[in-house]
């Protein structure tokens, strides 16, 4: 299929999503041609949905059907073009971005202003990056980000965990619908959202290798103990602003017996503009807790 678009197997990511989930638009992002392996005569079709969902109507795709039978047909076209059409059941697709560089960034930190809000609370940029760091996420992580508020962190997380998956658990309707906006905003395709409360909201959902909680609305105790028993051995990263929730989360990891336990304290400041001068202006402080049992 490849040789027959002039192309190389080195100028491609190969990738099946025969029987399989597999996520596209993140290596898309990361600046890659894709040649996908689909199964299903409405898999293209939807695939291209999703690409003009998220703003990448400008994608090359190329469709090879039946390929080295004599009926072998290969189309080219923009998203838009093979929306609601049935391919093949086993169809390859060349996808291609027209612009060139990547939107992923190697290292977390998106601007706040970056994100919408409204008056939804937001995981500011200094307290995201250090909180991201502590959580030691893998490319194919998958995580739970609780109370996903404005959606900042699990955004963020899913724009690095481009073969993983990001859970955003909001119980609240306006910052469910915001956390939605930026996901799209961002193209983080890969983040799921779940509308309820933890840990009632979590019962369903795949076992965690991370989880972060932004919000517990007084159950972090029963979080944590539905964590453990989906993954013992799952990475916990907290943040709290009140001092109960510090002295709820210390009850809780004694509780549990984590043998790492770490807790941070951080508080940032930044510079404004008065007149000539500037004046640095504090952001509320924030402790970041960080539980996890290793493997035995």
């Amino acid at each position: 299929f490849l040789s027959a678009l002039g192309l190389s197997l080195e100028e491609a990511a190969l990738v099946s999503c025969h029987g399989r989930e597999q996520e596209l638009i993140p290596l898309l992002l990361e600046g890659k041609k894709v040649c996908a392996l689909l199964g299903g005569r409405g898999q293209l079709s939807g695939l291209c949905e999703k690409l003009v969902f998220y703003g990448l109507s400008d994608v090359g795709v190329t469709a090879g059907e039946r390929l080295s039978y004599p009926e072998e047909r290969i189309r080219r076209g923009r998203p838009e073009d093979f929306i609601g059409k049935e391919t093949d059941s086993l169809t390859i697709a060349l996808l291609e971005r027209t612009e060139s560089g990547t939107d992923r960034r190697s290292l977390p930190g998106l601007p706040d202003d970056s994100f919408s809000r409204a008056k939804v609370p937001m995981t500011k940029e200094e307290i995201r990056v250090l909180s991201l760091a502590k959580l030691n996420l893998k490319r194919d992580s998958i995580v739970y980000d609780i109370g996903s508020g404005s959606g900042s962190v699990g955004i963020e997380a899913a724009l690095f965990a481009t073969e993983g998956k990001v859970y955003a658990i909001e119980k609240k309707e306006e910052a469910y619908a915001l956390t939605g906006e930026n996901a799209r905003k961002h193209r983080a395709s890969n983040l799921l959202q779940i509308r309820g409360e933890a840990p009632e909201a979590l019962q369903e959902l795949p076992a965690p290798t991370h989880a972060f909680i932004g919000g517990s609305s007084g159950n972090l105790k029963e979080i944590v103990k539905l964590l453990l028993e989906k993954n013992p051995q799952v990475r916990i990263v907290i943040n709290c602003i009140t001092l109960e929730t510090v002295s709820e989360a210390l009850e809780t990891a004694k509780e549990f017996g984590f043998e790492e336990n770490e807790i941070v304290q951080l508080s940032a400041a930044r510079s404004k503009a008065i007149g000539r001068y500037h004046m640095m202006m504090g952001e509320n402080p924030i402790y970041i807790i960080t539980l996890q049992n290793p493997q035995k």
